[in-house]
């Protein structure tokens, strides 16, 4: 059932009802600004950079975590740039009054591989990078950049909530880490949650099994011998608006987005199919995803935890999320969300039209004649979630039935960012003539999808005669 127009997007962000809810959450204790996959190269990057962390700063938090890739190319005058945009806004680690903000760091493949790749070559050169790489001395360097002694895994406290940063050695897993944890396990808590974060995403956990930037699982298997651990992860750039972002298993783990660019997953018309080398046919280009740069804010109370998603380049909040702290409740299994999340629907006056045939070209350029089908994003309203993507499918008409013969799934052109963003524009999707039925009547039929099974009414276009080649 589609939904009545009157009820906005706006009117459904309920600010007062939010504030009563926090009121309720008990005291609150810990402030936690959260980041991965900054990639610091060049002006843009450090302004987007500094911009999240002056949003920290104004935020008063405790600490900021960077789970890994704060630079592109490995090199040591990219890593000085991001030390140097760090102490401008936090000098001495301390706001102006000199409350200390503690920094929770590890590195990601770009600040341990990254010289190897190709772009660093081409960009840098072989007898720079042979003297600018920071793998030879990393643990020196380090400790040159933080002015703390470098550690593979270590451990950190923040007003009495313990962090265990693990940093990046390759893609598989961390090194050491079962016996670390095993030997500070007595100080650990029970009673309360503790953190942890990596670069690549423990394997079966948020994201998964779609994503990539996933380890070897060996991750999996050792953090899920505590229930009351957080885990964040970098690497995949997935997108905050991807409600599978998180998951509660054994543990809870938490995709941390990107600071650069957003990655979409595959299986749609215009995402990348990574790592897939194969022609995939698609009428659309790629989402680039490159004005996609988000973080997030984690408040810790007494009962619960609460991750507010943030996008900086448009200065949109993404949605919250609330972890619950008491009783054993996992919302955020993805089990229970296939069955409890609420299907998006569009809204009452939402149509679908469908544009004259064109000459165009395909994502590798083959050249086709092509039809363009639009229709309005599908925003939160009335208590009903955003969307992830929509289904688009070519119904043929067969007497006095309608019969789906192809089926496309598509995102938004902005599904990565804030709702605002998303609404200013129709969605899109493509199909080649040749795609069409030839021979009967057909229309378009279009629905709004969750990103755990559940699908919204449809909306349709009229019926249109059967296409000829």
């Amino acid at each position: 059932m589609k939904t009545s127009v009157a009820a906005t997007a706006l009117a459904s962000l309920d600010f007062p009802a939010l504030a009563s809810k926090v009121r309720s959450y008990g005291k609150e204790r810990l402030k936690v600004g959260i980041l991965s996959d900054i990639h610091v190269i060049n002006e843009a990057t450090h302004k987007c950079f500094l911009k999240a962390l002056n949003y920290f700063k104004e935020k008063r938090v405790d600490a900021v975590m960077i789970a890994g890739d704060l630079i592109n190319n490995g090199v040591m005058t990219e890593y000085r740039a991001v030390v140097n945009d760090w102490y401008s806004v936090f000098p001495d680690d301390k706001y102006p009054d000199g409350k200390k903000v503690e920094r929770l760091i590890v590195h990601g493949n770009h600040d341990i591989e990254g010289h190897t790749y190709g772009n660093a070559k081409k960009r840098y050169g072989e007898e720079v990078l042979k003297r600018e790489a920071i793998l030879p001395v990393n643990e020196k360097f380090w400790e040159e950049c933080w002015h703390e002694k470098f550690q593979p895994i270590y451990m950190k406290e923040v007003k009495g909530y313990k962090f265990i940063g693990a940093h990046y050695v390759n893609r598989n897993f961390i090194p050491g880490l079962d016996k670390y944890m095993k030997s500070v396990e007595d100080q650990l808590p029970k009673d309360k949650p503790f953190f942890y974060f990596q670069h690549m995403h423990p394997k079966g956990t948020c994201s998964s099994p779609w994503v990539y930037g996933q380890d070897d699982g060996a991750s999996t298997e050792i953090l899920s011998r505590y229930p009351n651990l957080i885990a964040f992860s970098g690497h995949s750039h997935t997108p905050l608006t991807d409600e599978r972002a998180i998951w509660q298993g054994a543990f809870t783990s938490i995709g941390t987005g990107s600071l650069r660019f957003m990655v979409p997953i595959g299986g749609r018309e215009n995402s990348k199919y990574y790592p897939s080398k194969e022609m995939v046919p698609a009428q659309m280009p790629v989402l680039t995803g490159q004005d996609g740069h988000q973080g997030q804010m984690m408040t810790v109370y007494d009962d619960c935890i609460v991750l507010q998603r943030h996008e900086f380049l448009y200065d949109e909040d993404l949605g919250t999320w609330v972890i619950p702290l008491k009783g054993t409740a996992r919302p955020f299994s993805f089990e229970e969300r296939e069955k409890t999340e609420k299907a998006p629907q569009f809204f009452e006056s939402a149509k679908v039209s469908v544009g004259d045939r064109f000459h165009g070209k395909d994502r590798y350029g083959v050249e086709q004649d092509q039809v363009t089908v639009e229709f309005p994003a599908a925003v939160s309203h009335d208590g009903l979630p955003r969307p992830l993507d929509y289904e688009v499918q070519v119904e043929e008409a067969d007497i006095d039935v309608y019969k789906a013969v192809l089926t496309k799934r598509v995102y938004s052109e902005a599904y990565y960012l804030g709702e605002k963003k998303d609404s200013e524009q129709p969605v899109k999707c493509v199909f080649s003539v040749n795609e069409l039925p030839a021979e009967k009547q057909f229309r378009f039929a279009v629905r709004p999808c969750n990103g755990f099974g559940r699908k919204g009414e449809p909306i349709y276009s009229e019926l249109l005669p059967a296409v000829v080649p």
